[in-house]
């Protein structure tokens, strides 16, 4: 057997959804090309998928292994997105242009609705969000690349997935698009934050914390980032009515940041918290990191607090407790570590 079809039973399950999805889309391009485009998109996503999952072969490899390949999994499945929104927006305008030379009194007939298309768009955005977030609470190290070049691709496969949804909703509004697009954005900033933290010599204990750290300050610098844009958009409203897909966009910036700042809250009882887990055997008493840890949680705590009094927003103010408690919670802890030592 050719080595390219020795797979896992997931990779072969995978590689035959890529067949029913071309046959599926074969047999309805002609009727609707919203439902062949879709069809089109899951086999290419599909055929990935089994390609990187196949590989594979035993639970054992798991641990290490998957991480190297959900990477990989990331960044194809996030080009395959990319490229295809490119691909349909050309298509669309050439035969928009085209409708419009042959039949010009036609144009207001012309459509730019692909229903099919925008969902399963929508879809895989948001599956590509949830594995960002798996990948990173993971170890990144991977056998094929450093921690620092995996944040790199993380990073920018979400920024540039996250630009092409927004692209998409320039064409078509859709708030699911929408808000997808701009979560994606919102952690591939911070994910690129990574690259500044020490080699992957340093131990388990040392960078999961700064990581998770450094996580939470890029999140909250994305919430500073939005607030800043929530404010510049205000010209795109007339009488507080919004006139371009940029104002649209603009009433889900609150939205947004609530959703930032709850993420912010998980990172940061992790990171208060970690000291604590079973599998740690370490101390997380250096002086840089409980000072950074500090400072993170005092960022994030005023952050919410100011857009809690400007907003006049419960929910940012109730969050901003929350923090507090996380903050002193990363204090006792560190404290009761020290205590342990001198004992």
């Amino acid at each position: 057997m050719p080595e390219f079809l020795d797979m896992t039973a997931v990779g072969y399950s995978l590689l035959g959804a890529v067949v029913l999805a071309i046959i599926y889309g074969i047999f309805s391009l002609c009727k609707s090309r919203s439902t062949g485009a879709c069809a089109l998109l899951w086999a290419l996503v599909f055929g990935a998928s089994g390609l990187i999952w196949g590989r594979v072969s035993t639970p054992d490899e798991l641990s290490g292994e998957t991480v190297g390949q959900l990477t990989i999994w990331i960044v194809t499945i996030g080009l395959i997105l990319t490229f295809f929104i490119a691909a349909e927006g050309f298509l669309e305008h050439r035969w928009a242009w085209k409708k419009l030379r042959d039949a010009p009194h036609d144009i207001g007939e012309h459509s730019l609705s692909w229903p099919g298309l925008d969902e399963s768009c929508t879809a895989l955005g948001l599956l590509l969000l949830i594995a960002v977030f798996a990948q990173l609470s993971m170890a990144l190290k991977c056998g094929w690349a450093s921690e620092r070049v995996t944040a790199l691709f993380l990073g920018t496969s979400s920024i540039v997935t996250g630009i092409a949804l927004l692209r998409l909703v320039t064409r078509r509004w859709s708030i699911a698009l929408g808000d997808v697009g701009l979560a994606l954005l919102s952690i591939g900033f911070p994910t690129l934050f990574l690259i500044v933290l020490p080699s992957d010599d340093a131990l388990l204990e040392a960078r999961i914390p700064s990581r998770f750290n450094t996580i939470l300050i890029g999140l909250t610098v994305m919430i500073w980032v939005w607030n800043w844009l929530y404010g510049v958009w205000q010209q795109q409203l007339e009488h507080g009515e919004a006139w371009t897909t940029t104002g649209r966009m603009r009433s889900r910036i609150p939205r947004i940041i609530v959703a930032i700042a709850i993420i912010c809250l998980v990172v940061a009882g992790m990171m208060s918290g970690w000291p604590r887990l079973r599998q740690i055997g370490g101390h997380d008493a250096s002086f840089m990191r409980i000072a950074f840890g500090v400072i993170g949680h005092l960022f994030l705590i005023l952050t919410l607090i100011r857009l809690a009094r400007r907003w006049r927003h419960a929910q940012l103010g109730v969050l901003a407790g929350v923090a507090a408690m996380s903050l002193c919670a990363f204090l006792v802890i560190r404290l009761s570590v020290f205590s342990e030592i001198e004992t």
